[in-house]
């Protein structure tokens, strides 16, 4: 088994080290001198060595509000049993995380995205496939299953009106109690989320089309939508129909990177109910700046990461800040309705 180095990265190089990730496995890595998930410099006292952390989030409507999310530098989303969506989200630095949840179970498609930035991985419960898969790399992680109250909080007050799977959250301190009761290494390396625009430098424009606003359904259940905002310069995120708000800060989520991700999905042989994404190559579509491109993009092995091209093959470059990651069955691809104004579902006035 053997990870394939991520080497195509304009940012700035510093000295290549051999390294040994969470799975066990050597590889050779250029060290980078900027934030590995969001392209930015790093902030003043940042342990640039720091493992980012990944947290699954609950995502049906009954489960809102959630907190956290607007901390995190990039949130990945794609639809799991029955058309519900759930979210991963990731840390650069796990100070950042205050109160994070509700904390859900494990999917395969997230640790498919999860492994080559070698995230400190938190959720409660899994699926049998993405157990199998954490067990195949030895990977380890914080599973609220075993942990549970050690490195996980239950709102008993929530608990009054939604059920108790609704209630659990998690903080940097239970976190790092997790971290000490698994002994996790917290020190290591990992590829680059993207290949950033070295920051400072001209910017990608996505070259085919204005993109004010778009919207698309994961399913009949959960439907998604963006609107730009170009005095910010970031894309606010609508889900059914209603701004998505981090209850902890009262703020919309706000994204300056959004990619949509179209790939084969299929349902699990063994069970029947449990999608099946097929994560070797596809194409996409980069939204920045209120225009959009399509891209190609490959993976392969669990373990490597997601490289995008450019419709011409050249690697996609792109800019620094906070992403959301939409992985999107290509039968849905319909469904996208991308706008040169904004948006009748994406036109609730943003909260601010």
């Amino acid at each position: 088994m053997c990870l394939s180095v991520f080497t195509a990265c304009s940012q700035k190089s510093g000295d290549t080290s051999d390294v040994t990730d969470n799975a066990g496995i050597t590889v050779s890595v250029t060290q980078k001198d900027y934030n590995h998930l969001t392209g930015m410099p790093f902030e003043d006292g940042q342990d640039k060595n720091s493992r980012p952390v990944a947290v699954m989030i609950n995502n049906l409507k009954i489960a809102l509000p959630q907190y956290g999310l607007s901390a995190a530098d990039i949130i990945y989303e794609a639809v799991t049993e029955g058309g519900i969506t759930r979210l991963m989200a990731l840390y650069s630095d796990i100070n950042d995380i205050d109160r994070v949840g509700p904390v859900r179970s494990a999917r395969h498609q997230f640790v498919e995205m999860m492994l080559p930035l070698n995230a400190i991985y938190v959720h409660i419960g899994s699926s049998i496939s993405a157990n199998r898969m954490l067990n195949a790399y030895s990977y380890q992680d914080i599973d609220g299953i075993y942990l549970g109250s050690l490195a996980f909080m239950f709102d008993s007050e929530m608990a009054k009106v939604k059920s108790s799977e609704h209630c659990w959250f998690t903080t940097k301190d239970l976190i790092n109690a997790g971290i000490a009761k698994n002994g996790i290494g917290t020190k290591n390396n990992f590829y680059p989320a993207f290949d950033f625009v070295e920051y400072g430098k001209d910017e990608t424009i996505p070259a085919d089309g204005v993109a004010v606003s778009f919207t698309y359904d994961y399913s009949g259940y959960a439907n998604v939508g963006f609107s730009y905002d170009e005095n910010t310069g970031k894309y606010y995120k609508y889900a059914f129909g209603a701004p998505h708000m981090d209850a902890g800060t009262n703020q919309q989520l706000a994204f300056d990177n959004v990619f949509l991700v179209l790939t084969e999905v299929g349902v699990e042989a063994e069970n029947g109910i449990l999608p099946d994404f097929a994560f070797d190559s596809g194409i996409g579509y980069y939204f920045y700046g209120g225009r959009y491109e399509k891209f190609l993009w490959e993976k392969g092995e669990p373990e490597n990461p997601m490289i995008m091209y450019t419709v011409d093959g050249e690697v996609l470059k792109v800019n620094p800040g906070k992403s959301y990651v939409g992985l999107l069955d290509i039968e849905q691809t319909p469904t996208l309705n991308v706008s040169e104004e904004v948006h009748t579902s994406a036109s609730v006035e943003r909260v601010q």
